[in-house]
């Protein structure tokens, strides 16, 4: 019941996460930055295309599609369905 991380890629769809940081080249970085993918924002998944790759995650109110590969370099927390929901609030 306790906090649970790991990448992007963790998600399922319908789970939900807190962004944590990004771990990716600078150039991709900064592009995921510039979608809204920033520490702190709430992201959800949303579709996985029928062989996985690409997702697409909601974030900021925003439906994005990321590859593995870079999806793989974005730390998340895991909210728990079994905690009651995170004290977070949407940004």
């Amino acid at each position: 019941m306790g906090k649970k991380t790991g990448n992007l890629t963790s998600l399922h769809p319908g789970q939900q996460g807190w962004i944590l940081g990004i771990h990716a080249e600078e150039d991709i970085g900064q592009r995921l930055r510039d979608m809204g993918l920033v520490e702190g924002s709430k992201i959800e998944c949303a579709y996985r295309s029928p062989f996985g790759d690409p997702v697409a995650y909601f974030v900021k109110g925003i439906l994005i599609a990321i590859r593995n590969g870079d999806a793989q370099n974005i730390t998340i927390e895991i909210e728990s369905p079994l905690s009651g929901g995170s004290d977070r609030e949407w940004r």
